[in-house]
C-alpha cells in the first residue's frame, strides 16, 4: 500500500456520479427496479447518476466483458465532468478487471467509489494498489432501488460520510434501532415497504479497545485477493468482515477465516467486526460467534459481532484506510473520509452521457 492515504473530495448535491456495474449485470435483469433506483438516488442525496456505458449490460452471469468493465471505470475516473462511481450491484466477478485498472491514472484522479460485497475486490485493489479510501456502503440496487425509498439510516450516514464536505471525521457509528430482512421477488417488483422488525444489539464478543486504518470486507470475496498484486496489507487495521446472505452458513465462515488465518491475515489486527447475520437465529447467531472466536483465540484483540454493515438493511458506510477506533460496542471514525469539496466542474471534458 501507499504510504500517502488519497482522500477524495466530498460528492455535493448536484454532483454527477457514475453508476457502473463492474461485476453482475442485474441492472440489465432488473431495469424497472434500476430506473427507480437512480431517481431515488437523485431524490434522496441529490447526487445526479450516469449511467456507464455499459452499466445496463447483462452478460451470462457478468454484467459485460472483463474489458468493457475495466473501460467504463477508467472513464468513470477521468472523466472530469463525473465526480464519483456508485456500484449499481456486486456478483462474483469484479476481480476480472484488475489487470485492466491503471490504478496510477486512478490514484491520479480520486473520486469515492461506493459499493458492497464482490465490490470488495475494487475497495481493496485501489487501497493496496492507489493508496485511494473507497467506500464499503450502499449499492444502487439493493439500497437505493428499496420501496417507497432507501432506509433513512443508509442514507444518512452515507451523506454524513461522503457529502458532509467539512474535512472532519464522522464520528462513532450509529446504531441502527431496526433490522429489514424480508427478500421481495425483483422481477415481480412488487410496490410495497418490506417488513422491520427490531434491530439485536451488537454483541461484544471480546471487549477492549483497538485503534488503527478502518479495512472492511465481504468475507469470500477478501479470499480472491489472498496472494495477488492486489491484496492490502491488514496488520494494524480495525478489520471489519461482512458475511454475505443467501445460505452463506457457519462451515463457510470457518473455511474462509481458515484461509485468513493460514494466510497470516489475521496477526497484528487491532481489532475485528463482524457483520450482522441476516435471517438468521439466536443459535445460528451464536455458532457464527464461535466460530470467529476459534478463528482468533491467538490473538487478543476486540472483537465486536452483529453490526450494521454489508449484507444486511440498514447499512453504514464505512471508509477503507480512515483511522477508526473499536472499543466494545462502538466503532468510532476517528479520522475524515473526504476532502472538502472544491467548486463543481466547470463544463468541460466529454460527459458519459455525450454521443
Amino acid at each position: 500500500m501507499n504510504a500517502a492515504l488519497v482522500l477524495p473530495e466530498a460528492l455535493r448535491p448536484g454532483d454527477r456520479v457514475a453508476v457502473a456495474s463492474p461485476s453482475w449485470g442485474g441492472a440489465g435483469l432488473f431495469p424497472g427496479r434500476f430506473d427507480r433506483a437512480l431517481a431515488a438516488l437523485h431524490a434522496t442525496t441529490g447526487l445526479v447518476p450516469v449511467p456507464t456505458p455499459h452499466a445496463r449490460d447483462s452478460l451470462d452471469w457478468r454484467s459485460a466483458t472483463a474489458e468493457d468493465r475495466a473501460a467504463d471505470l477508467m472513464t468513470a475516473f477521468t472523466d472530469p465532468g463525473i465526480r464519483g462511481v456508485v456500484c449499481a450491484i456486486g456478483g462474483d466477478h469484479a476481480a476480472q478487471v484488475l489487470p485492466l485498472l491503471d490504478f496510477d491514472t486512478i490514484r491520479a484522479h480520486p473520486k469515492p467509489l461506493i459499493g458492497y460485497s464482490d465490490i470488495t475486490v475494487l475497495n481493496h485493489a485501489l487501497y493496496a494498489a492507489a493508496g485511494l479510501t473507497s467506500f464499503y456502503g450502499p449499492a444502487l440496487l439493493p439500497q437505493f432501488g428499496d420501496h417507497p425509498g432507501p432506509d433513512p439510516y443508509t442514507v444518512d450516514h452515507f451523506r454524513r460520510v461522503v457529502m458532509a464536505g467539512t474535512g472532519q471525521p464522522s464520528g462513532p457509528v450509529p446504531h441502527a434501532g431496526h433490522v429489514v430482512e424480508e427478500y421481495l421477488d425483483w422481477a415481480a417488483d412488487e410496490p410495497r415497504q418490506r417488513e422491520s422488525r427490531p434491530a439485536p444489539p451488537r454483541t461484544v464478543l471480546r471487549p477492549g479497545t483497538g485503534a488503527g486504518p478502518l479495512l472492511a470486507a465481504c468475507l469470500p470475496s477478501a479470499i480472491q485477493l489472498l496472494g495477488t498484486p492486489w491484496q492490502p496489507d491488514y496488520r494494524g487495521h480495525v478489520l471489519v468482515l461482512d458475511l454475505p446472505d443467501g445460505g452463506y452458513r457457519p462451515a463457510d465462515a470457518d473455511r474462509d477465516l481458515t484461509q485468513l488465518r493460514n494466510a497470516g491475515l489475521l496477526d497484528g489486527l487491532a481489532g475485528l467486526v463482524l457483520g450482522r447475520l441476516r435471517l438468521s437465529s439466536d443459535a445460528a447467531d451464536r455458532q457464527m460467534h464461535e466460530v470467529v472466536l476459534r478463528a482468533v483465540q491467538s490473538h487478543d484483540f476486540p472483537v465486536l459481532g452483529n453490526f450494521e454493515t454489508g449484507h444486511t438493511d440498514p447499512m453504514a458506510t464505512l471508509p477503507l484506510g480512515v483511522p477508526c477506533v473499536l472499543s466494545d460496542a462502538e466503532l468510532t471514525l476517528s479520522g475524515p473520509a473526504t476532502l472538502p469539496g472544491r467548486p463543481a466542474f466547470p463544463p468541460q471534458g466529454k460527459l458519459l452521457t455525450d454521443d
